[in-house]
């Protein structure tokens, strides 16, 4: 297994695969964990659940697969510099519109790390009650510890955890897959394009999309690790297969449940207290690990971006010049203001104007970047052929 390892990391197949399990530990958050987004999106819609995903993701897979090798081939550390080469001319405004719709889903995806790792750690002790407070103070410490020591420990912590939290999901399947495959013909087969396009199981499948492409700050910065072609695609391949599979197969547990599913707050929880204590303790552990994966990625990525755009306030010799200590401060600010926004009911104007932002992310990321980023790719390419010859 190690020798498998290592081979793995001499050919760059597993930075391919840690950034591809960055992109999936940055989505699996709590709405994934809880079956909420799976019903929202998915399942309310009929059967076109059991494949809508597929298409949803593989056109992130499309859009990151682009973002990756555009960063590659433009040498592009961060998502910063990202957004303003992409966009050329209109580059500092369009980073103004990222700033503002990444700094409210890190809002809200850390603000539920926040506030639901106390629950999620008691279920993985079997129960215990953990204070609220406790469990922010958990979660800000171990968000810290692995957000603030760099796009190494983030890209590894995400590749691991991603291997748990695919064995728990594949668990639950194998042992509720009588009860899914008695329960599949209860699903009805709808119209996707009913009962009109705006309130369709074809428009929700793109909204999700929409949705989860406005993390892509993250998945820019776990891709500067990427350098060659080759790299790319296995990073985007790897990104879909978990994604999508995942996706799918979490759909398929929760359709055990159907309709009930439909009404149900917290959907994938009701289901494991029906099972044995065994999975109680699974699920909360799978919890665990979405939550901390997802609040790390963004806070990391946050945290770099300022940490950058700071760096003119350097003085000579002061610890300012560290790029580390930087990286460091602004990991603290940013949990902390995470922490203060979901406590004075920030959270709650703000989730009114996320749905928005599914639509957004079309116009404002995935458009652009499918029509912009292959021509400037290749662009870049044939000046790179030509300064060779």
């Amino acid at each position: 297994m190690n020798e498998k390892a290592g081979k793995a990391r001499k050919t760059g197949l597993w930075l391919a695969f840690e950034v591809g399990a960055l992109w999936f530990t940055t989505h699996v958050g709590g709405g994934f964990a809880l079956g909420t987004q799976e019903v929202q999106f998915f399942l309310r819609f009929g059967s076109t659940a059991f494949y809508f995903p597929v298409i949803s993701m593989a056109i992130l897979a499309a859009v990151f697969y682009f973002s990756w090798e555009f960063q590659r081939v433009y040498q592009i550390p961060d998502y910063a510099s990202f957004i303003r080469t992409l966009f050329g001319r209109l580059g500092t405004l369009w980073m103004v519109f990222y700033d503002i719709a990444f700094s409210i889903t890190i809002v809200l995806a850390a603000g539920a790390t926040l506030a639901g790792f106390a629950n999620a750690l008691g279920g993985v002790l079997g129960g215990v009650t953990i204070p609220l407070w406790l469990g922010y103070v958990l979660a800000a410490v171990v968000v810290y510890m692995i957000a603030s020591y760099g796009l190494k420990v983030v890209l590894d912590s995400s590749a691991y955890m991603s291997l748990g939290i695919v064995a728990v999901i594949i668990l639950l399947v194998l042992f509720r897959l009588p009860r899914v495959v008695s329960h599949l013909p209860s699903v009805p087969a709808e119209n996707p394009f009913a009962p009109s396009f705006f309130q369709s199981a074809i428009w929700f499948m793109m909204a999700y999309a929409g949705f989860q492409v406005c993390s892509i700050g993250s998945y820019v910065n776990g891709g500067a690790v990427l350098k060659t072609h080759k790299q790319t695609v296995w990073a985007a391949i790897c990104g879909f297969l978990l994604n999508a599979s995942m996706l799918i197969l979490m759909t398929l547990v929760l359709a055990g449940n159907y309709p009930d599913v439909l009404k149900d707050a917290a959907p994938t929880l009701t289901i494991v207290k029906g099972m044995s204590p065994i999975f109680s303790i699974l699920y909360h552990l799978m919890v665990l690990l979405a939550l901390i994966t997802t609040a790390v990625s963004m806070i990391y990525a946050t945290a770099k971006r300022w940490s950058a755009a700071s760096a003119k306030w350097v003085k000579s010799g002061g610890r300012w010049a560290d790029d580390k200590f930087r990286l460091r401060i602004w990991t603290i600010i940013w949990i902390v203001l995470v922490w203060a926004v979901s406590n004075i009911g920030i959270v709650n104007i703000v989730k009114k104007g996320y749905g928005t932002l599914a639509y957004l992310g079309w116009p404002i990321l995935i458009l652009p970047i499918l029509i912009i980023a292959p021509r400037k790719i290749a662009q870049k390419n044939r000046e790179l052929a030509k300064a060779k010859s």
